[in-house]
């Protein structure tokens, strides 16, 4: 099972008010698709926009964030897990695997 690296490209959009996390982060997924389908889900919050177009969310879209297969992943990484930075240099691994594994972080 892959683990992808999704970096966002362009935080200067407004699609970013639909995510509480606008940084890197690493996503356990069958593909690409799977991938940014999770991080948009898991990332998601309702925001009151006011702007001509309605907001979505930037995970989704390849304009704003890049998605690649990671070259490195942190121990205990299962399909289904989202991984965020931790400040120092590592990773917190957040959710349950679909092979229930669960890390409580």
């Amino acid at each position: 099972m892959p683990i992808y690296r999704l970096e966002p490209v362009d935080r200067d959009s407004p699609h970013w008010q639909r995510s509480w996390h606008r940084d890197v982060c690493l996503v356990g997924a069958a593909s690409e698709a799977e991938a940014r389908e999770l991080a948009a889900a898991v990332f998601d919050q309702v925001v009151r926009h006011q702007g001509r177009e309605p907001l979505v969310a930037p995970w989704s879209n390849k304009d704003l964030v890049t998605c690649t297969e990671a070259d490195s992943v942190p121990d205990h990484m299962a399909e289904g897990m989202v991984a965020l930075p931790d400040g120092l240099g590592g990773w917190q691994l957040r959710g349950q695997g679909v092979d229930s594994t669960e890390i409580d972080s």
